[in-house]
């Protein structure tokens, strides 16, 4: 269930679309990422992009055909607007579109959250108004699969712009109407980058990315704490009356070594405290189901014989994990004859699968570390994990964390991907 449009239409060739498109994405401060058979514009998180493919017509080089798409929720109708006039500017002839909204012919925009944004988050809250009192768990809204699961409370319900009460979001509509609900929920709900859409953009970063990790830790932790910091003081700027989430950029200032430059203005009232990643998340590899500090980042390592594995990494004085996938050619997998050489092995049975681990002393760099290995079978599956630490203490948290992963069935992960 979702709200966007696709198009089609022909060029004369992509360079010049290609420069458009970077013209467009400079004067709007969008980003534009471009390959051989296409390009990608991003207005906004969530999704929030534009994809246009193109192709010869006939043999030779052109004329072209191109054929594109935007998918508006959850961001919201800005975006929905956004694409619009991001095709508007574009040398594309023939355009042929098709808005499931009607924005692209009558251009009202109000016309167009009342009709099909509006009730798209409607459906939304009727689900959570089922659901309610009933100590529901598991419940995620508009959150994207391939990344990691928030821990779970019971009667509440994760979204990228923070978790709520699913009571909560039965009253905001129910008491204070779809209006005020809408300005919380989507990211971009009206008809420009407003304070609304930088306070909730700052948000989305606060609850779905930030680590809460000081800002010399990595340069990834650097730009994301001053993004936050630059959104919420623009949105403070353009509407100093709306309420944003001042304890949590307090703390962010903190972590950034930045003097906090807010005005005085009303506090955004949030049960939680933003921050998925303060707490513990699930990380998703095929089966594998792998619970680490969310403040861990993930990276992919390459190798020089063109491999790579997984890699999450807490900064000095943690463990850094490792993940490879493999499948065996026939029938199930089975645990290798490596780790019997290990010091302290011991396995167990998992819903659907098993798992093996102990640990060593490896030498690196002249200096002695301590690295706990472990091999999970799940059907034809078979994952190799890695926790490599500094001092043997840290290898009683590696076998806590050991000690919580698990796998799931294709059969389950379908009915999952299914229910959202």
């Amino acid at each position: 269930m979702s709200i966007g449009l696709t198009f089609t239409g022909r060029i004369d060739s992509p360079q010049a679309l290609l420069e458009a498109a970077r013209a467009l994405a400079e004067q709007q401060d969008y980003r534009l990422g471009a390959g051989e058979a296409g390009l990608r514009v991003v207005m906004c998180p969530l999704a929030g992009e534009m994809n246009v493919f193109w192709r010869p017509e006939g043999e030779g080089n052109g004329p072209w055909l191109v054929r594109g798409e935007c998918v508006s929720t959850p961001a919201g109708a800005g975006l929905h607007r956004a694409a619009i006039e991001l095709l508007d500017g574009l040398p594309i002839r023939a355009l042929a579109v098709e808005d499931e909204t009607g924005f692209f012919r009558h251009r009202d925009f109000r016309r167009m959250k009342e009709e099909h944004f509006y009730p798209w988050l409607r459906t939304l809250v009727d689900v959570c108004r089922q659901e309610s009192g009933k100590g529901a768990v598991g419940m995620r809204l508009c959150w994207d699969l391939e990344q990691y699961t928030p821990e779970d409370i019971p009667d509440t319900v994760v979204t990228p712009v923070g978790r709520f009460r699913l009571s909560e979001l039965v009253h905001l509509l129910d008491e204070e109407g779809i209006e005020a609900l809408a300005g919380r929920f989507f990211l971009w709900n009206g008809r420009t980058r407003d304070a609304g859409f930088f306070r909730n953009r700052a948000i989305n970063a606060l609850w779905e990315v930030c680590c809460f990790a000081p800002s010399h830790r990595s340069g990834e932790d650097a730009a994301i704490n001053a993004a936050i910091l630059d959104d919420l003081e623009r949105a403070a700027r353009m509407d100093p009356g709306l309420p944003l989430p001042r304890r949590a950029y307090q703390e962010v200032c903190a972590l950034d070594g930045r003097e906090p430059a807010l005005p005085e203005g009303p506090e955004l009232e949030e049960e939680f405290s933003p921050g998925y990643r303060k707490g513990f998340v699930t990380h998703a590899l095929g089966a594998l189901r792998l619970t680490l500090p969310g403040t861990y980042l993930y990276s992919w390592e390459r190798w020089d014989n063109g491999g790579g594995t997984h890699l999450w990494s807490g900064g000095e004085d943690t463990a850094v994990w490792r993940v490879n996938a493999y499948r065996a050619r026939e029938g199930n997998a089975r645990f290798t004859d490596h780790l019997n050489t290990l010091h302290g092995v011991e396995g167990r049975e998992l819903k659907g699968g098993a798992l093996r681990w102990g640990w060593r002393e490896i030498r690196e760099e002249g200096e002695i570390l301590y690295q706990a290995q472990c091999e999970v079978i799940a059907g034809p599956e078979l994952y190799f994990l890695t926790a490599t630490c500094s001092d043997p203490i840290d290898l009683g948290q590696v076998a806590g964390f050991m000690g919580r992963i698990s796998v799931v069935s294709r059969t389950v992960r379908k009915e999952n991907i299914q229910a959202r």
